[in-house]
Formats: C-alpha cells, structure tokens, sequence
C-alpha cells in the first residue's frame, strides 16, 4: 500500500496523504520502517518526511540517521533557509544515535555563502550542526553513565 519511497508522492493505492502513510509505516517492523523513511528522504527532501520521522524507532537505525543529516547537509551546501529545518534539527537532536556524533565533526565548520543563500545561513548552519553535536555527546555520555555495570569475574 505504501509503495516505493522514491515513487512520485511516495503513495500507492489509498496512501494519499502524509498521515495515511505515517500510519501505515507504523504497521512495519522498526528496519523496514526505517529504511523505507531514508528512501523517501533520498528522493524527497526532509521538508515531505517530518511526520514520517516522527513514527519512525528511536534511535534512528544508521541509514535513516545518514538520510538525515545528509539531506539537511545538502540544504546547507545549497544555501537553503536555515529556519525552516529546525524541527527536523531537533529531532535529530532526540533521535539521531549518539554514535553519530563524531560524524558530524565535517559540518561545524562555518562553510562559503553562494550567493543566493538566506542572509547568516552559513553560521545558522553550523551553530546547529554544533548544538547536535553537543546534544548527542551529553546524550551518549548519559547513556554511558546509565548502563549497567559488568560483574567482576
């Protein structure tokens, strides 16, 4: 019913809407989910997948988590609105693997405006890019200090 992700509209028969399909992806294992999410993020963008994101196993499996923040890479690169991507930053501050943070090293530095990109993109950009890096770092950090101890042998 939902169809290939990278089918235009990403539908199939009675998958219409976003809603329709956040609720038919709830009826698929956290995997297939995920990755169907990363398909339609590759061809759609991110500003189609927020409420798909948002039925989607946390932590993000690792293909959907690069999906991620490879689209809002390629947002940045492109000179797009910074503002218009924050929610899919702050779930990516709650959602994205903490494991992912030192990927994300190659995005804080404050990159080239082109010249048709939104007025302090670039430093927006990579103020966000260090929030989540920071956010995940401390998220990783709690979970390393939550995690049962090993028994000594």
């Amino acid at each position: 019913l939902l169809g290939e992700p990278s089918a235009p509209e990403a539908g199939g028969p009675g998958a219409v809407s976003l809603a329709e399909r956040a609720r038919l992806l709830a009826t698929l294992d956290a995997g297939e989910r995920a990755a169907w999410v990363a398909g339609f993020i590759e061809t759609h963008g991110l500003s189609e997948a927020f409420q798909l994101l948002g039925v989607c196993a946390v932590p993000w499996a690792p293909p959907l988590g690069r999906a991620v923040v490879d689209a809002l890479n390629i947002a940045r690169d492109a000179g797009s609105y910074p503002w218009s991507f924050s929610g899919v930053m702050g779930l990516a501050e709650r959602c994205l693997d903490p494991s992912e943070a030192s990927r994300l090293d190659a995005l804080l530095a404050i990159p080239d405006e082109p010249e048709d990109a939104a007025p302090g993109a670039a430093s927006y950009w990579s103020e966000a890019f260090q929030r989540l890096v920071t956010t995940l770092r401390l998220r990783g950090a709690m979970l390393a200090e939550l995690a049962p101890e090993e028994p000594a042998p």
